[in-house]
């Protein structure tokens, strides 16, 4: 249990999400002091100091999870709130950085937005064409992820995290076999390396360690003014 906090406390992403969601719940409660609490409200401020312990259990692991829930709070509670709901593309965004960090829940995530989106219109809009309008901007920038997460476009640099680096670095220090490198299990490691691949547009495992051992010795170059 140790150990896990240890490295919970080096993870910059889950640190970073933890923050912006304990300042979140502390402005939307500065918020309700002022303006009262309608019923969503307060479920949007409970969530936000939730995720804390939440990030602390089940890490970046259970982020997807966490925030696909957290975007049906906030399309209802927009929708309630009336606050312009059809021009309104937060939980939209949230639900296009989970397909990037967990592509295995990206058809269930697309499901539930639009699902969620339709049942919100239908509850509060009376206008359908500001629905359809909604609907075909979503579509539109969901368009787009899939098109830049299947390498349309060329990535100048490689889209890693700090755990990765380290696995990767070791394999480009001659560790061969995965169960060669230090400090993380085989299936860990697996994991990891299986995300690193399909984020940098389902290239092969030897790919991405050339790749990225082009990359280090470049930066080093760089670096040493050469």
């Amino acid at each position: 249990m140790k150990m896990k906090k240890s490295r919970i406390l080096k993870d910059r992403f889950i640190l970073y999400t933890m923050l912006v969601s304990l300042v979140l719940g502390v402005l939307y409660l500065i918020k309700g002091f002022k303006n009262g609490f309608p019923p969503f409200g307060c479920v949007i401020i409970a969530a936000n100091f939730l995720y804390i312990p939440f990030a602390l259990i089940f890490s970046k692991k259970g982020f997807p999870y966490f925030y696909l829930a957290y975007s049906g709070i906030l399309i209802f509670s927009m929708a309630t709130e009336r606050t312009y709901l059809y021009n309104n593309y937060t939980a939209l965004f949230i639900v296009c950085v989970i397909i990037m960090l967990q592509p295995k829940i990206r058809t269930f995530a697309i499901i539930f937005y639009f699902t969620a989106i339709s049942i919100a219109f239908l509850l509060v809009e009376k206008d359908i064409s500001n629905y359809f309008i909604h609907i075909a901007r979503s579509l539109w920038y969901i368009g787009l992820i899939e098109y830049v997460l299947q390498d349309k476009f060329k990535r100048k640099k490689l889209v890693l995290y700090e755990d990765e680096r380290k696995i990767l670095d070791q394999l480009c220090n001659g560790k061969i076999y995965q169960k060669e490198v230090e400090g993380f299990s085989e299936n860990t490691i697996y994991r990891k390396l299986k995300a690193a691949r399909e984020r940098n547009g389902n290239v092969t495992r030897d790919q991405l360690v050339e790749s990225y051992r082009i990359e280090r010795e470049k930066s080093e170059a760089e670096r040493e003014g050469i």
